[in-house]
């Protein structure tokens, strides 16, 4: 992905986009609604002529677009399917009747893979397609993504309408897709994580009791859903208990895995069999819920050793979250993790293999005996941030909309 985005948001030539709506569509804290959100009050904050529209949920959709739909407004949204029906083909349902797709642009969130499986994947895809040829403009969060939703259209009939080094035009058949990463926001505070590095008991003392030990645990941050894997960091940790119990060993190593966020609607049971799973490991495991903003930067710098390796990922806001406050996430290697090591050199600890197991277990193995291994350096640059990809947002949708 040249330069990390594909929108150069220093463009000179362009038109003001006036009179945008910014729909934001669900329960604020659904991480596709808060990326939303927060990217429309950038916007408004660089002097877009935007409104940001809050929406509760599908239902609220409806109603906004019985009174605005025949102004012709332009529209923008973040889209995963999940939030607009209880079907993909719902969503799409919703979506094509409540706007105008020759004036509405949606950035795709999850955008569906094999791997999720035949069935849910064939349902997705044939969804995700109908939104891309129906819409006027889609951007995604990655090149890996791009290329996803390239394949499905693909294999739907679509073409590919790649937008490079800024939006170029594209058949009539073919979406106009751009890739705008999503941003990192620079919260680093050097007295903060230095406090964090020399004495994290003691930082992690300030944390609310929900919270207490953190600087013990291997944490996962996110919603607690299959195949984030939560499952595979307690196998990986067991495995680094077991290899390193032989004398000259650290003579502490943790002994939990704390989930770092609430449970995803639908997975109650996860959290019993992952406590089971760690108990027969000899190890423990909580989920804390959902965390309050004012608690969130302080638990990610508390956190014994951060990881992320979810299935299937192609865009993550977890490892954001790490980046934004110092932290260095332990991943597998993968398209999406590599590309994003490209973009932010140094911010995350990327294992050399793609099986979350043996990386986890490596990346653990590592950091229980240099815990430097999971802190960015203060060099590092956590650059495109909100308001460069703000910008090549505002870029795309002006030559896509006016």
């Amino acid at each position: 992905m040249s330069g990390g985005l594909d929108a150069d948001p220093g463009r000179t030539g362009r038109t003001d986009l006036t009179g945008l709506v910014y729909l934001a569509v669900g329960p604020e804290r659904h991480g596709v609604v808060r990326h939303g959100l927060a990217t429309a009050r950038e916007l408004i904050r660089q002097g877009g002529s935007v409104d940001l529209v809050h929406l509760p949920d599908a239902e609220g959709l409806r109603e906004w677009s019985a009174g605005n739909r025949a102004g012709g407004v332009a529209v923008h949204l973040d889209v995963t399917d999940s939030l607009f029906g209880d079907t993909p083909r719902e969503a799409v349902a919703l979506l094509t009747e409540a706007l105008e797709g020759n004036r509405t642009t949606l950035t795709l969130h999850d955008v569906p893979q094999p791997a999720e499986g035949a069935a849910r994947y064939a349902a997705r895809a044939a969804a995700y397609a109908d939104l891309a040829q129906w819409a006027a403009g889609i951007v995604v969060s990655s090149a890996h993504e791009r290329t996803l939703l390239e394949r499905i259209l693909t294999e739907h009939g679509g073409g590919s309408g790649t937008a490079a080094s800024g939006p170029a035009a594209s058949s009539e058949s073919a979406p106009r897709i751009t890739v705008v990463p999503l941003p990192v926001p620079d919260r680093r505070d050097p007295d903060a994580v230095h406090r964090a590095r020399t004495d994290p008991a003691a930082w992690a003392r300030q944390l609310p009791e929900e919270l207490s030990g953190l600087d013990q645990d291997v944490v996962v941050l996110g919603f607690l859903y299959p195949g984030k894997g939560h499952a595979e960091a307690l196998q990986a940790l067991a495995a680094v208990r077991s290899q390193q119990s032989r004398p000259g060993s650290p003579a502490e190593l943790p002994s939990r895995v704390t989930a770092l966020g609430p449970v995803a609607a639908g997975h109650d049971h996860l959290v019993g069999e992952l406590t089971e799973q760690a108990e027969a490991l000899g190890l423990s495991f909580r989920a804390t819920g959902f965390v309050a903003d004012e608690h969130l930067d302080a638990a990610l710098l508390a956190a014994g050793i951060p990881v992320a390796a979810h299935r299937n990922v192609s865009a993550s806001g977890s490892l954001a979250s790490w980046m934004s406050v110092g932290r260095r996430a332990i991943v597998p290697a993968g398209t999406y993790t590599q590309e994003m090591d490209r973009l932010r050199p140094g911010t995350l600890a990327v294992q050399p293999t793609a099986d979350p197991l043996p990386a986890l277990t490596a990346g653990i193995a590592a950091a229980t005996t240099d815990p430097g291994l999971t802190w960015l350096d203060s060099s590092a640059s956590l650059a495109p941030g909100p308001q460069d990809c703000a910008g090549a947002l505002l870029q795309f949708l002006t030559e896509t909309l006016s």
